[in-house]
């Protein structure tokens, strides 16, 4: 089982106890900080990090540098990022920045079969093209978010899904797909071709409390036994914060059958703890 270091104590997200999560924002203020935190983590074993596509995700992206072995999870889209936009500065900045960040290839290659299909499925290679840094190392895991992710499912547009896989490949990605709904999820992958389902990774939740597993632990850990052709990688392995027993509740996925974990702390030695007693 491989552990992935998260990326929540960086940008400030807890779901547990947000003055906690406003409190480890502060702390990784500068992005250097989140970099140096990053290469200790690395240092101390970890298989690799996850970074989300925000501003300050994608410039550190760009700037760490990391080894051949360390493996990158990079999560896209950033919602917030373009609702800000649109809200602060209308929907022209928001043109604008497309176009600034777009190749002119991309735009005269792309854009135009969307404005005569209106099918979002051809606007996609340029909205990926503008989330992934153009240094994003060949290999490395490309995620949907799951507000993304669980959106599609629940308008079942399962062709999306699968087309965003193939471009992911194309570019020399391994896609994934973070989701709420895992066994909803599972039954769209099953309609995917196998090329695509042995390169594909999706991330859950599965906790020994239950916090935010749908639709339950139980059902969870079900699917969590079936053998399949994509990895499975549990994230919100200690309920958020929201454990008292650390050990206990790692001790519990350790007896699970994921491929990966992914797990976050602001302090190093509690990634070590964390690290040691999963090892």
């Amino acid at each position: 089982m491989k552990q992935i270091l998260g990326d929540n104590q960086f940008f400030g997200v807890n779901h547990y106890d947000l003055e906690k999560g406003h409190k480890t924002k502060q702390k990784f203020s500068v992005n250097q900080s989140i970099i140096e935190f990053i290469q200790g983590a690395m240092n101390i074993g970890l298989d690799g990090f996850m970074i989300n596509s925000n501003e300050r995700g994608y410039d550190i992206t760009k700037d760490i540098k990391v080894d051949d072995k360390t493996e990158i999870h990079y999560s896209i889209p950033y919602p917030h990022k373009f609702a800000s936009m649109v809200n602060e500065n209308g929907m022209i900045h928001l043109f604008r920045y497309i176009w600034g960040k777009s190749t002119y290839s991309s735009l005269l290659l792309k854009a135009p079969k969307f404005v005569l299909t209106k099918n979002i499925k051809d606007i996609l290679p340029l909205i990926l093209d503008l989330e992934i840094p153009n240094n994003l190392p060949q290999g490395s895991y490309v995620y949907l978010q799951n507000i993304v992710t669980d959106l599609v499912l629940g308008i079942k547009r399962n062709d999306l899904l699968k087309e965003y896989c193939s471009i992911i490949i194309k570019k020399g990605y391994n896609p994934g797909f973070i989701t709420l709904n895992p066994l909803v999820l599972e039954e769209s992958i099953k309609t995917f071709p196998t090329e695509i389902q042995e390169k594909l990774i999706i991330c859950f939740n599965i906790n020994k409390t239950g916090f935010n597993v749908f639709p339950s632990r139980e059902t969870v850990e079900e699917f969590v036994k079936i053998e399949h052709l994509f990895k499975k990688m549990g994230m919100s392995i200690l309920s958020s914060g929201g454990v008292n027993n650390i050990q206990d509740s790692l001790n519990y996925i350790k007896e699970l059958s994921l491929d990966y974990v992914v797990y976050g702390s602001s302090k190093l030695k509690n990634i070590k703890n964390n690290f040691t007693i999963l090892k």
